[in-house]
């Protein structure tokens, strides 16, 4: 596999000359297609569709760079004036520094001089000791040389700015066709997977760059407009260059705005310039960044940011400044590729930002690693987008089932095995002072008629999953007590006795729940044959009609505790219709 990854980079590094323009061709046909497709929805033809886009859009293009050129005229004879400026207002800032600085160069020196060896003078030139040094002067540039040197990089440009425009044309005309190609040599047992792909990165990288490029667009303007009013010289020359920088990741609009600064240090004595230059970029970043940038990127690139650095630094490093600009949409193809195709499905791990974990598994390793902090915080951020009773469901049981599971194993050591008990029992009890109550017209006029018993099947775990259905159970109005483990079997049997429950919840965690319940629902049947018993087998993979097959004594069986929510309300029923009447929060009368 590294070996592949050598071989990749140095043939993108090699062939940066072909696939440059090929590569910007790709995105602009990328950006350019969605307003083809809208002018052939208007009864246009392909070919003047694509005439009339890609002229319209390099046409801009070249306004853009013309004005650019005229302004960087404008503001190269006044570049002096401007130093000056500068150099005098930092040196009445920094004069404090600057004395300082120079009292500390000139003792370097003076050590310098004292320290240095004091041998013979040298010997004059030309002697046997020290012959005459030799300097090789080269030959005139000839005048081919000389148009070279002066014509070359804009020959190149223009030549590479060519063969864009040409590519550009060339895949929106054959863009269907392409596409087919592409799906073929992929080949025919893997068509599904191909044409998937290519919708998502094409839809991706389209939205990503219709939206990147308005943003910027936008950016620039505003740029442009602020500074003129601010009074900074050539603001249309800045906001250009704003709009430009700012496709480069985080950094681009920060170094847009060096020179800006710089010019309204130099126009003016005062600062206020200078302060309104610096609160217009950060007012406007900050507000990108914040609110418009979330709102319409959403999920689109599905790029997360440590990956969009890196891969900055990578195409930098790889194709220079014209692989700074392409970073983030090359990364966001290589990571739809790592998406639909399974050998690369790492690219998809390494670059996306979707979580690597699901919610269960995520809370379970946080608390193995012993960071009971970081867990709590998991477990209070679920909170707020569910209800207890499935973040109970969905991500603590099934934690605590892996840990009771993992130390069945041997795979979890007795020490780590009672932290994470611990710890979930910490979070449970942090709950008890939420407020866990059903609106009054779901409550039921005497709860003390009517109560609960929970008892752990065995073990610490069923007693923390005991200590969850006490909680959830709360919500029904009713009056819901727990045993701990701790309790002997007799100390059990008298407390059901004193408190006659209408109902007992058994709470049985996996690995060994069927068995652990089943011995305790016998029990508890023989010696109180008419309570009603509901088992809550938590997290459990077992079929449960054989499971309340084995374990008998009529019990109901739920494997999740909004189930067993819903069974005790079920039970409620009757025992609220005979009631007299329902009050409020307020103690009146229904």
């Amino acid at each position: 596999m590294f070996a592949s990854i050598a071989v990749v980079i140095g043939a993108l590094y090699l062939a940066k000359g072909i696939l440059v323009p090929f590569t910007l061709a790709v995105l602009f046909s990328f950006l350019l297609s969605p307003v083809c497709d809208w002018l052939e929805r208007r009864k246009l033809g392909r070919i003047p569709a694509v005439l009339v886009t890609t002229t319209l859009g390099f046409v801009v293009l070249a306004i853009v760079a013309w004005m650019a050129a005229i302004q960087i005229a404008n503001f190269a004879p006044r570049i002096p004036e401007y130093r000056e400026n500068i150099e005098a207002k930092l040196s009445s800032v920094n004069e404090f520094a600057a004395a300082a600085l120079s009292k500390v160069t000139s003792s370097a020196e003076q050590m310098g001089r004292n320290l240095s060896p004091s041998g013979p003078a040298r010997p004059p030139q030309g002697t046997d000791e020290q012959p005459f040094s030799v300097r090789v002067l080269s030959a005139p540039a000839s005048p081919w040389q000389v148009f070279g040197g002066m014509f070359g990089t804009l020959l190149e440009v223009l030549g590479t700015t060519g063969i864009v425009i040409v590519f550009v044309i060339f895949f929106l005309l054959r863009r269907d066709d392409l596409r087919d190609r592409f799906i073929h040599l992929a080949g025919k047992s893997h068509v599904t997977m191909t044409t998937q792909m290519l919708e998502d990165a094409g839809t991706r990288v389209s939205r990503y760059l219709v939206i990147l490029f308005s943003l910027n667009v936008t950016f620039g303007i505003c740029v442009g407009v602020g500074l003129y009013f601010i009074g900074v010289p050539n603001a249309v020359l800045w906001g250009i260059l704003a709009g430009l920088l700012r496709f480069i990741p985080y950094l681009g609009p920060w170094i847009a705005a060096v020179m800006p600064i710089a010019l309204s240090m130099a126009i003016s004595t005062g600062w206020v310039a200078t302060i309104l230059t610096v609160l217009l970029f950060l007012l406007l970043e900050l507000f990108n960044n914040n609110l418009l940038e979330p709102w319409l990127y959403g999920k689109n690139t599905g790029v997360s940011p440590v990956a969009v650095m890196l891969a900055a630094l990578f195409w930098t490093w790889l194709w220079g400044p014209v692989g700074l600009l392409l970073a983030t949409p090359l990364t966001v193809c290589v990571l739809v590729v790592g998406k639909h195709v399974p050998q690369l499905a790492f690219l998809d791990i390494l670059l996306g930002n979707e979580p690597v974990f699901e919610p269960k598994l995520h809370f379970y390793q946080r608390l193995l690693a012993g960071d009971q902090e970081e867990a709590a915080e998991l477990f209070e951020t679920y909170l707020e987008h569910q209800p207890l009773a499935q973040v109970y469901d969905t991500v603590l049981i099934p934690a605590l089932a892996m840990a009771e599971t993992d130390w069945q194993l041997g795979e979890l050591n007795e020490g780590k095995h009672k932290f994470i008990l611990q710890s979930l029992q910490e979070l449970i009890h942090d709950r008890d002072d939420v407020q866990l109550q059903l609106p009054a017209a779901e409550q039921i006029s005497d709860p003390s008629k009517f109560s609960i018993l929970c008892l752990p099947a065995r073990n610490e775990a069923d007693e923390v999953t005991s200590l969850m259905l006490t909680q959830v159970l709360e919500k029904t109005g009713c009056r819901v007590d727990s045993v701990s483990v701790t309790s002997l079997a007799e100390e059990v049997v008298v407390h059901v006795d004193q408190r006659k429950p209408d109902v007992i919840c058994v709470s049985a965690t996996p690995p060994a729940a069927v068995m652990h319940a089943r011995h305790l629902c016998k029990r508890l049947r023989a010696r109180f044959p008419k309570v009603q018993l509901i088992v809550g087998l938590w997290h459990s993979q077992a079929d449960l009609a054989k499971a309340r097959e084995r374990i008998g004594c009529g019990a109901i069986v739920a494997s999740a505790l909004a189930e067993a929510q819903e069974q005790v309300r079920l039970l409620i029923q009757p025992h609220k219709a005979n009631s007299p009447q329902l009050v409020n929060a307020n103690d009146k009368p229904l």
